[in-house]
């Protein structure tokens, strides 16, 4: 389970206790701490829906109860008619709009982009406590979705899950290198004209374009970014 399937999760049913979403919950304290939150928030929701009816509630509920029931079943009707016919049209919505992102890059400002990538690094930090082996074929399989491919080793995948930078989905990958942790995000949806540097008080990087989009790899070490970049550059390939 990886952190987006996790959250979402957390979000839908805060008190599963399937022993994979518990391992997740408690790997590290930004997991536990966003799950504790769902929880709270369920039960106030629960709390704030559970009103007690009135005494004098039942009579007139069965007095008008005949009169009212196929009044009712039809606003169920109608209700639900709706409510499929909404729920796929944004599904649909949703579906064109992915697809469009995916085969349409936007091209923006490379300095404006190398920006939200520090941020969303900033923002993810808990994707560098994650000390996972992510298996190639998991790797594999999430590329394929964006349309790329691995001709071969890129290093040793501590995290590997989506992620959203300037309103895009793309693919956030942590390398366990011997130069230290080095941050990978792929942005197949976001073309840039020209190679921007990204600097803080904290991480070193590089946002350059790629064959599809663009590819920002920060690490805390300058020394450890050349080398994964020359990796990235020899093993994929957008075959899409």
């Amino acid at each position: 389970m990886d952190d987006l399937e996790f959250r979402k999760s957390a979000t839908i049913n805060p008190d599963n206790q399937d022993p994979e979403f518990l391992k997740k919950k408690y790997q590290t304290q930004n997991n536990t701490r966003f799950a504790n939150e769902q929880q709270t928030f369920n039960q106030e929701l629960i709390d704030t829906l559970t009103i007690a009816a009135p005494d004098n509630l039942s009579h007139r509920i069965i007095l008008n109860q005949q009169l009212s029931e196929h009044k009712l079943q039809r606003r169920k009707k109608h209700q639900k008619q709706w409510r499929n016919w909404f729920l796929g049209s944004v599904a649909a919505s949703l579906i064109i709009a992915f697809s469009i992102q995916l085969l349409i890059p936007v091209t923006i400002n490379s300095a404006q982009l190398a920006q939200q990538v520090i941020t969303h690094i900033h923002d993810d930090t808990h994707a560098l406590d994650v000390h996972m082996d992510v298996p190639k074929s998991s790797i594999d399989t999430m590329l394929a979705s964006y349309g790329g491919k691995l001709n071969g080793p890129i290093g040793k995948v501590s995290y590997l899950g989506h992620c959203i930078v300037g309103g895009h989905t793309g693919i956030h990958m942590v390398l366990n290198t011997t130069q230290g942790l080095v941050t990978v995000i792929l942005l197949p949806g976001q073309s840039i004209k020209q190679p921007s540097l990204i600097a803080d008080s904290q991480f070193k990087g590089v946002l350059y374009p790629s064959q599809k989009g663009s590819i920002a790899i920060v690490a805390e070490h300058a020394n450890a970014i050349e080398d994964t970049r020359q990796k990235i550059n020899q093993n994929l390939n957008w075959i899409i």
